[in-house]
């Protein structure tokens, strides 16, 4: 077993995180464990303890990727590309993200800017984000 610590400021809020893990395990299988918070951001301070605030960065930080890939795969054609395999948004449209509310309940709102989505697109992309995340989870704005 080799640990490696590593030092960590999710994209999501200002916390600042160092978490451990073993370089001899491959990545599929990998834990994460909290070694210590560096800095605690204003929307997770008022949680109840590090534990509390860890799983609530580690569900809302991977909610947001993959929120952004669900509208890039389940979205009209005029958002994205196929580029190499991978869905890309075409030039000069952007998602934007932004949160509300209190933790550990936050609510993601994703707005799209440089494309119009129609309200039938919108609804079809709310389905399939109530649908992983659960209803007012991620709004599509």
């Amino acid at each position: 077993m080799v640990l490696n610590i590593t030092r960590w400021s999710p994209d999501t809020c200002d916390c600042v995180i160092e978490y451990s893990w073993d370089t001899t395990e491959p990545e599929a299988i990998r834990t994460h464990t909290l070694s210590n918070f560096i800095n605690v951001c204003s929307f997770h301070q008022s949680l109840a303890d590090n534990t509390t605030r860890w799983n609530t960065v580690l569900e809302e930080n991977p909610r947001k990727n993959i929120a952004h890939q669900l509208i890039l795969d389940n979205g009209p054609t005029g958002l994205s590309d196929l580029i190499d395999g991978t869905r890309q948004l075409k030039n000069g449209i952007t998602i934007n993200k932004s949160w509300s509310g209190t933790a550990p309940n936050r609510v993601l709102t994703i707005t799209v800017s440089g494309f119009s989505l129609t309200q039938n697109q919108k609804n079809a992309i709310q389905a399939f984000l109530n649908t992983r995340f659960g209803a007012g989870k991620v709004l599509i704005a």
